[in-house]
């Protein structure tokens, strides 16, 4: 008696756990999942987007540069090869980078750029210029979105290496600020437009990964 009590009582478990436990699963999987989402602020009064922004053609881009400590050089040393385009100003806290950058284009033969050093409000100067059309702002992170913002109200066009920002409220000011002056604004990250990364962010969206919990990226490094 004690031996059927005992089998009845473990297939009466094992019929619960094939039922009970099954439930949450079917649940989860029938469960529609909405598209993440960001709480977007109230956006101000008449304001466009910009995702689709033209603006007039220039035949000459005349760019000045903010930051020529790491990327910067090598930005700069990317210009000298680009057709219709003229390097203007060049800015630094320390004037050996500037120096240093003066000298990429003495190599191969372009005219001397203005040079801006040794304040911390000299990227201000360079932004406040006429001639310049494109600022691009290799700087340290925390100034990236000040320095943007700054710029696109002297009306320039901004290229941001990454991160563009370091907070959602400045982010929401870069794009509240491009928005109002109708300047380009981009975040130079090639790899946030790749289409494994669309994919990625498409397939989160739709739910197939269920609830995202947790996410870790394959481009992890001591930074």
């Amino acid at each position: 008696m004690k031996i059927k009590n005992l089998l009845t009582v473990m297939t009466g478990l094992a019929l619960f756990c094939l039922v009970g436990c099954a439930s949450p699963q079917k649940e989860a999987a029938a469960k529609e999942y909405a598209p993440i989402e960001v709480a977007v602020p109230e956006r101000p009064a008449g304001q466009q987007d910009v995702i689709q922004l033209t603006t007039p053609k220039l035949d000459t881009v005349r760019v000045g540069f903010i930051g020529l400590g790491m990327r910067g050089p090598g930005a700069v040393a990317r210009w000298t090869h680009i057709p219709g385009t003229k390097i203007v100003a060049l800015c630094d806290l320390r004037p050996k980078c500037v120096e240093r950058a003066q000298g990429i284009l003495e190599k191969v033969g372009l005219p001397k750029a203005a040079e801006y050093s040794g304040s911390e409000d000299a990227w201000k100067q360079l932004c406040e210029r006429d001639d310049i059309d494109v600022v691009y702002i290799a700087s340290d992170w925390k100034h990236h979105a000040e320095m943007g913002i700054y710029a696109m109200e002297h009306g320039k066009h901004v290229a941001i290496e990454v991160p563009s920002a370091m907070t959602l409220d400045e982010i929401w000011a870069l794009i509240n600020t491009s928005e109002k002056t109708r300047k380009h604004c981009m975040q130079l990250e090639n790899c946030v437009y790749d289409f494994f990364e669309l994919t990625t962010l498409n397939m989160a969206q739709q739910g197939l990964f269920g609830e995202v919990l947790h996410v870790e990226g394959s481009y992890i490094h001591n930074l």
